[in-house]
């Protein structure tokens, strides 16, 4: 079986059952039996061109270009060019040259001759890279691809084809020259006269820069002593800012120490107060139930003097009645009521109520002694 090799600037690509495949640079294959091989160079192709063209204003200009490019993907140029000889870098360079001749041509032709001069390496160069890069990529389409990628696109030169017409623009040239060089001349001598101008002003000048930089030295002087005042007094500050920020971290900690604290005792306290509550809450109701004890002992105290106050006050009555008769039998006995006047006869009408008064109390107090004594006998 035949080896096919590939240099450093070549392409091994390999064909195979309808299918193509890059090898790449400097490596041998073995061509297997039905399989076809190309090589595609790698290196960089130069492509030069050139053409007359009148342009705007009717002047024909000659035009030299060049266009630098390289082959970036084999498999697409492999499909669109044919590479079994020297044709494939031939034919993509004569379609490079016409694609920018023909773009150029339209361009150069609506431009002025001023315009073609100076925007050679601009707007011409621009117009046939523009030309090229949206042919060369296909476009949308990938399997339109050249497989190519231009790396310089520039028109270089342009000639002015008729010979009076460039003499012509010669002799402005040079007379534009000399115009410069005259109008350089007056320039050097207005510098001179600017120099001279300026030299006698230069001692008044460093004059003032003199008292200028004594000025300054002074105020750099001061400016030093402010600055190192500035600095101590920023030093004095740092340093009591860091005392504070260790008083207050110190404080912090104890703080948190404090709380570290509080929070460790608090359940215990909150344990006692419990403690506390419950027996405090036992105790107040034992003392309440001693209070209800006591006040029925005192309510058991006083149901007898009570009941014997209730019997004396029932008793009274009957107990006084004989005395009251008897001390009202004796102020009324032996005792002669004569009453005159228009109250006389409602006292002589009320002198048989009390009689009677007196014996019903008498009979009472009769009954009740005789019940006394019955009740005082033994059964």
């Amino acid at each position: 079986m035949p080896v096919v090799r590939a240099g450093p600037n070549e392409y091994l690509l390999i064909g195979r059952a309808g299918r193509l495949e890059n090898r790449g640079s400097a490596v041998q294959a073995i061509l297997l039996p039905g399989a076809i091989f190309v090589l595609v160079p790698s290196t960089k192709q130069e492509a030069t061109f050139e053409f007359t063209q009148e342009t705007r204003d009717g002047i024909p200009l000659r035009f030299k270009g060049i266009i630098v490019y390289r082959v970036t993907d084999p498999i697409a140029a492999a499909g669109q060019f044919d590479f079994t000889g020297r044709g494939g870098i031939g034919e993509i360079t004569t379609l490079l040259t016409h694609l920018c001749l023909g773009e150029l041509r339209h361009a150069v032709s609506h431009m002025t001759m001023v315009e073609c001069i100076e925007q050679r390496k601009t707007t011409l160069s621009k117009v046939a890279e523009a030309a090229l890069q949206a042919t060369i990529h296909g476009g949308d389409s990938e399997s339109k691809a050249w497989g190519i990628t231009v790396e310089v696109a520039q028109l270089a030169q342009v000639f002015i084809v008729d010979t009076q017409l460039r003499q012509q623009l010669e002799a402005e040239v040079r007379n534009e020259i000399k115009l410069k060089s005259d109008q350089s001349n007056v320039r050097t001598k207005e510098e001179a006269r600017l120099t001279e101008m300026a030299s006698e002003g230069r001692l008044e000048e460093k004059k003032l820069a003199s008292d200028q930089e004594s000025l300054r030295r002074q105020e750099e002087l001061e400016l030093v002593q402010l600055a190192r005042q500035r600095r101590m007094q920023a030093e004095n500050v740092a340093t009591q800012r860091q005392a504070l920020q260790l008083e207050q971290e110190r404080f912090r900690a104890e703080m948190e120490a404090e709380q570290d604290r509080v929070n460790t005792e608090a359940p215990v306290r909150m344990l006692r107060v419990s403690k506390e509550s419950e027996v405090l809450r036992d105790e107040l109701e034992m003392r309440r139930l001693q209070n209800q004890v006591k006040a029925l002992d005192v309510e058991h105290e006083l149901l007898l003097p009570r009941a014997q106050q209730e019997l004396r006050r029932e008793i009274l009555p009957l107990e006084q009645a004989p005395r009251i008769v008897e001390a009202a039998s004796k102020v009324l006995q032996g005792t002669n009521l004569s009453v005159y006047g228009e109250n006389g006869m409602l006292l002589g009408q009320l002198a048989p109520v009390f009689e009677i008064l007196a014996r019903a109390v008498q009979q009472a107090t009769q009954g009740d002694a005789r019940r006394a004594r019955e009740g005082n006998e033994p059964a």
